[in-house]
């Protein structure tokens, strides 16, 4: 337990030093407003441990993922979490650990590729992901919890190169929640050309979804990033890749926005936001912001050079 607090009192140290560099610019709300909607926030404020655990036991597959993103993927709430490691132990406190964990490790190697890496980045990197494999691996007694931290092992063990173990992660998550979401999201990072598989290992994975709208994701996420693997290809290489892929990109093309909040529709809409971007059709494009609004993801318009800043102007600007 005190290596959980150390890690968190780390994480606050590194917090308030942005604050006092002025180097802070506020984080971006990686919940897409659920922290807000639950009153998260107040209850971490005023160390009512009990309800946070109560709601969060309750919470939806994707809303959890929501709640974890938008409390562990930044620093912005290391404070708080660190009161809260230090209160007690409990399965949720010990999935908050490994989530903060896996965002530290992500943070400490950078976006670059691996040969640009320096030996601190690597070393980092490794030590905050043999942390976040800790935490998660022993099993959890509440099924959601345990989906979810399988689920988070398919990206830990991605970052380690462990292929056995991504594989197995997945299958433990999908075993419990068939379509869980952000196990397939990891699942599909796992297996693109740039990490631990292939184009043709990607294709027979998005393929094969059963699940329709898992399907029509998985599809636009597999056009997104084969859109940027032959970006900078020649244009025979790019025709090819047209010309393979045209009935996905008109199937694409020809889906309309999901006006639900869920985490699910989040992702289908930035995808299909983007697709028709990069395919020359800004029409298309506003129909998916003017429902997106502010909820912006990091992908895949990172890809093609646009920070969600950026996106939320170009939303901004369609109304």
């Amino acid at each position: 337990m005190a290596g959980t607090y150390q890690r968190f009192f780390v994480a606050f140290l590194q917090f308030v030093r942005t604050l006092l560099t002025g180097a802070a610019t506020p984080a971006p709300d990686l919940s897409f407003g659920l922290i807000e909607a639950r009153g998260i926030r107040p209850l971490l404020e005023k160390q009512r441990w009990a309800e946070l655990e109560q709601l969060a036991a309750g919470l939806a597959p994707g809303d959890l993922t929501r709640l974890l993103d938008g409390l562990c993927l930044s620093h912005a709430y290391a404070p708080l979490l660190a009161q809260y490691q230090q209160s007690g132990r409990s399965e949720l406190r010990r999935l908050v650990a490994g989530v903060h964990a896996t965002f530290l490790a992500w943070e400490a190697r950078g976006g670059g590729g691996g040969a640009g890496l320096s030996q601190q980045q690597v070393d980092e990197f490794l030590s905050h992901l043999g942390q976040a494999q800790a935490q998660p691996s022993a099993p959890f007694a509440a099924p959601g919890l345990q989906a979810e931290a399988a689920a988070r092992l398919v990206r830990v063990a991605m970052g380690l190169s462990e292929v056995e173990q991504v594989e197995d992660a997945f299958a433990q998550c999908t075993a419990l929640q068939p379509s869980h979401l952000q196990g397939h999201l990891f699942f599909f990072n796992a297996l693109t050309p740039k990490w631990l598989g292939s184009e043709e290992v990607l294709t027979e994975f998005v393929d094969a979804a059963p699940d329709p709208a898992l399907h029509a994701l998985l599809q636009a996420m597999y056009l997104a990033e084969m859109l940027y693997e032959v970006d900078d290809k020649p244009a025979a290489d790019k025709k090819k890749f047209y010309d393979t892929n045209a009935s996905r990109i008109e199937a694409a093309l020809a889906r309309q926005p999901l006006a639900d909040d869920s985490l699910y529709a989040v992702y289908f809409n930035n995808y299909h936001a983007c697709l028709n971007h990069v395919l020359g059709r800004p029409a298309g494009r506003h129909q998916f912001l003017q429902v997106l609004g502010s909820r912006i993801t990091a992908n895949p318009w990172a890809y093609f050079g646009f920070a969600p800043a950026a996106v939320r102007k170009m939303s901004a600007a369609t109304k």
